[in-house]
Formats: structure tokens, C-alpha cells, sequence
């Protein structure tokens, strides 16, 4: 069986040794060129790069800084040792210092250049790189992860690349070549990319990045394999579903929109039907929403402390069942009649309003958004299809509903005049639900809506603007 397998290897690299791809940059640029993104001036890409605003100018020979927009190619001038075209790139779930070098054929040295980062700990998920751009035909296409008991020689003949020239075009010697490390190369048949936590696992998918407070987290783990999937990010336990196309697993995880901007651990674990398993965990960056500061004046007993506890603690229970039917398909209408496009749609209050009551603390958010009354209809609708599981009277939601619409993802309707559904009805995009009103909590009629994801409220835009899976 040892000789059998001897000459299975021998065979295999002879094999190999005449399918060499050599890859060769053509048309290169000669000089680092960046591209502008949005938001962006000169003072912070001068910053960036450790050069004055005055060479950066001198080399592009521009005349009118306010020309200078998104997509906009800059030299940059005083760089040595790097060329070709260099954007900002988001890290992703998996990479590594050692992978990222790899990946984009680029030394320690230059990259430190590019990069004001001190040590490999600062790379973290929805961090922002400076790399140079993968450049079409001549990027590597393909990835082969080295097993706990495996070997560079091992990896070649899974990946069917000469071990040689897979070494070579990653920089690496035989003996360096550590388990779960990526090694990246060049396949005509475009075998594609592995993920570092598995070599069942092609890429983890992570939007928007960074994360953001107040919004929704969406994590794909495209697998061509079924299992069980689990995972955390920060306190957050994720439930992963399967796509029904069978291509990803993803989980959809709302962010507190008063959680404190920095770094959330995110943790994936799982174990496939063929009995192999994975765990890996890093560091995701999460942003500010930047939302802005509202006051309003309301009667004092709706701002009783018992009282918004209370409600809060009864909301929990209503949204805490988590069902394993996705009963929504595409994107969320708004509930109201009218448009944005003609301003027959319009808000009093939008998500994330950090709010004062009666001149208090700034200590409380706005869950949702506040339709004005425009007015082309009362009328109040569902914005997906989905079940509704509670309708009645709160304390500060006044006449409130709430619809389950699958998998952790609920709608909640509040201040109605009218609730023209009752619980366990199912219902449709479109199909009319209530009237706006002005019960609870108000400082006139207007309705309420907020879309909660998995225990926490997000922006309702989200749902509108983007579709889930």
C-alpha cells in the first residue's frame, strides 16, 4: 500500500512538472497609482501615504483640487519598490497578515508602506488595506488550504500544482508551510478560492463592513457541503439558515443602535454531514450610525422608567420564537401609501434619533421610523408576507402589531387608530393591516414602524433598500 502510494505521488509531480503556469504582469503601471474613494480629499490620501499635499499635486499636475472625486487614479509619488494600481480593500473573515501578503504578491516591507499598521493584531474584519489591485487574467484565481496532518507536497497534489512552483509564487519554503495556512495560485479551470477556517468552505461573506450600529449584519458561509452551523458576534448568538439555492448558510443579526463602536468577536463554529469540522474566531470592526439628537415633549407617564420596562420586557417575549420558515422574499415594501420619489411619503422622525424627553438625557434611541401623515391614505400596510403573533394596547406603543415574518425577523406597527387584523392571520404584501393613529406616546397622529432582527431594531431602510437572503 506505501509503494502504491509512493508511485501515485511520483506519477502525480511528473505530471505536474509539465503543467507549469508561469504568470506575467503585462502593461503594468511603473508607478503606485491610488484610487480615490468616496469622501475622500487630498489632505488625508497625503496623510495616508506619509507624503505633503504639495508633491501629491506636483505629481498629478492638478490644477483644481475640487476636481478630485471617487474613482479619481493619483501617483503617488515617493514610493519606491511598488507599482500598478492600489485601492482599499476590506478584510475578510479568514485572511491573515501572512495570507494577505500572499494573496496580493506583496512583501512585508511594502506593505508596512502602504499600511500605517504596527503589528499583525491590527488586522481585523472590516479594517481598510491599501493593496494593490488583483489584475484580472494574472490574478491568482484559486487557494488550497494546508490540513492539520498535511504538507506543502500534500496540497500540491490535492490542488494539482507542481509543489515547487506553488512554494515559489507564494514566497514560502517547504518546512514553513504551517496547517490551516492558504497557499494561492494560478488554475486554468479556475478551481477557486478557500477559506482558511476550511477546505469545505470557499468564503465567508460579510455586509456591510464594518458593521454598523443600529443595522443589519448580514454572514454567508458559502459551503458546497450541508452540516450544522452555529456562531456568535459579540453577545449575539447567530442562527444560521440554509440558502434555498444550497450555494450558502447565512445568518442575519441586527446591532444595537447604542452599542459601543470598536471590536465584536465573531466566532464560527460547525460540523458538516461528512463528519469534519471548523472553528475560527476574529476581531470584526463595528462604526457609529453618526445619528443625530432630537428633543421632544410628551406626557410624563409615558416616560416612567417601570413603565417603558415593562413594555420592553413584553415585547421581548412576543419577538423571542425564532421559526425556520423564511416567509419573505425580497426586498420590504414601506406600510403607507405614497413615494419618496414625490414626496408623498415623509418622515417626523427617522431611526437612531438619540431622543430627549421633556428636556431630559439623551439616553434613549428612536427604534424605528415615524411616517407623517401626508396625506393620500390612513391606511396601514404589510411590507412582506408573514403571520401576525400580537395585536392590542400598550402603554407607550398605544395600538400596536406585530407580524412574524421567519427566521427572527419581525415587524412591529404602533400609535394605531384602527388594527384590522388578529393574531395567527397570515398576511400579504400589500394587504391592509390597520390605520394610523395616535395612540400611546405621541406628540400627534403618525405611525410607527420598526423592524426587528433578531432582538435588536434596525434601520427599517435596510429592508427597503436591500435584499436579504
Amino acid at each position: 500500500m506505501a509503494l502504491k502510494r509512493t508511485l501515485s505521488i511520483i506519477i502525480a509531480l511528473m505530471f505536474l512538472l509539465t503543467s507549469i503556469k508561469t504568470v506575467i504582469g503585462q502593461d503594468e503601471p511603473t508607478v503606485p497609482i491610488y484610487i480615490v474613494q468616496s469622501g475622500e480629499n487630498l489632505t488625508e490620501i497625503a496623510e495616508r501615504f506619509g507624503i505633503s499635499v504639495q508633491d501629491l499635486i506636483n505629481a498629478n499636475a492638478i490644477t483644481d483640487s475640487n476636481l478630485i472625486s471617487a474613482g479619481t487614479q493619483l501617483i503617488i509619488p515617493g514610493i519606491t519598490g511598488i507599482s500598478g494600481v492600489l485601492t482599499t480593500t476590506p478584510v475578510e473573515f479568514g485572511e491573515t497578515y501572512a495570507t494577505i501578503l500572499r494573496r496580493y504578491r506583496i512583501s512585508a516591507e511594502n506593505f508596512q508602506k502602504l499600511n500605517a499598521i504596527t503589528s499583525p493584531a491590527e488586522i481585523y474584519i472590516g479594517s481598510n488595506l491599501i493593496l494593490p489591485q488583483e489584475d484580472g487574467e494574472n490574478a491568482f484565481n484559486s487557494s488550497v488550504v494546508i490540513q492539520q496532518d498535511g504538507s506543502l507536497l500534500e496540497a500540491a497534489i490535492r490542488s494539482k500544482q507542481n509543489p515547487w512552483q506553488l512554494a515559489r509564487v507564494n514566497k514560502v519554503a517547504p518546512a514553513q508551510v504551517l496547517p490551516n495556512d492558504v497557499l494561492f495560485y494560478f488554475a486554468s479551470d479556475q478551481q477557486g478560492f478557500h477559506s482558511t477556517i476550511s477546505e469545505h468552505i470557499s468564503k465567508v461573506e460579510l455586509s456591510p463592513l464594518p458593521a454598523v450600529q443600529g443595522h443589519t449584519t448580514d454572514i454567508r458561509i458559502y459551503t458546497d457541503q450541508t452540516g450544522s452551523i452555529s456562531g456568535s458576534l459579540g453577545d449575539y448568538q447567530l442562527n444560521f439558515f440554509r440558502d434555498a439555492s444550497g450555494q450558502f448558510y447565512y445568518a442575519l443579526q441586527g446591532i444595537h443602535a447604542m452599542a459601543q463602536p470598536g471590536l465584536l468577536p465573531l466566532k464560527l463554529t460547525g460540523q458538516f454531514d461528512n463528519g469534519d469540522t471548523f472553528s475560527s474566531e476574529q476581531m470584526m470592526l463595528m462604526e457609529s450610525g453618526n445619528y443625530a439628537n432630537e428633543t421632544l415633549s410628551v406626557e410624563q407617564t409615558t416616560i416612567d422608567q417601570a413603565t417603558i420596562e415593562n413594555e420592553n420586557a413584553a415585547i421581548a417575549q412576543i419577538l423571542a420564537p425564532i421559526t425556520s420558515e423564511k416567509l419573505w422574499s425580497g426586498n420590504f415594501r414601506f406600510p403607507v401609501d405614497g413615494k419618496l420619489e414625490d414626496n408623498t411619503i415623509g418622515f417626523s422622525s427617522y431611526f437612531g434619533n438619540r431622543r430627549s424627553y421633556n428636556n431630559g438625557q439623551y439616553k434613549g434611541f428612536h427604534g424605528g421610523l415615524d411616517f407623517l401623515v401626508v396625506v393620500m391614505s390612513f391606511n396601514v400596510y404589510a411590507p412582506a408576507p408573514g403571520t401576525v403573533v400580537y395585536t392590542g394596547k400598550m402603554d407607550i406603543r398605544g395600538n400596536t402589531i406585530f407580524i412574524d415574518h421567519g427566521q427572527g425577523i419581525y415587524t412591529g406597527y404602533a400609535h394605531l387608530k384602527e388594527i384590522d387584523v388578529n393574531v395567527g392571520d397570515r398576511v400579504e404584501t400589500g394587504q391592509l393591516i390597520g390605520l394610523i393613529g395616535a395612540t400611546g406616546r405621541v406628540t400627534g397622529p403618525h405611525l410607527h414602524w420598526d423592524v426587528w432582527v433578531n432582538g435588536n431594531t434596525v434601520d427599517p431602510f435596510d429592508w427597503v433598500d436591500n435584499t436579504y437572503p
